[in-house]
């Protein structure tokens, strides 16, 4: 037996460790990933950003 430490399990694809993302309308112009969209637009965003853009009046709260 040797005191090397085994191998380390490999790291999960990116896919499978990607924040879910969430489809929202825009209710005021906004630019996301530094493309420009108008109000009626939708885009895909984490949690996150969800509720930065409610906050910031761009996206209307979910219900």
């Amino acid at each position: 037996m040797t005191d090397k430490p085994s191998a380390a399990a490999p790291a999960p694809a990116a896919k499978e460790t990607a924040a879910p993302r969430f489809e929202v309308k825009l209710i005021a112009p906004h630019t996301h990933a530094r493309k420009d969209y108008v109000a009626g637009d939708t885009i895909k965003v984490t949690a996150r950003q969800r509720q930065f853009l409610v906050e910031a009046g761009v996206i209307a709260e979910a219900k």
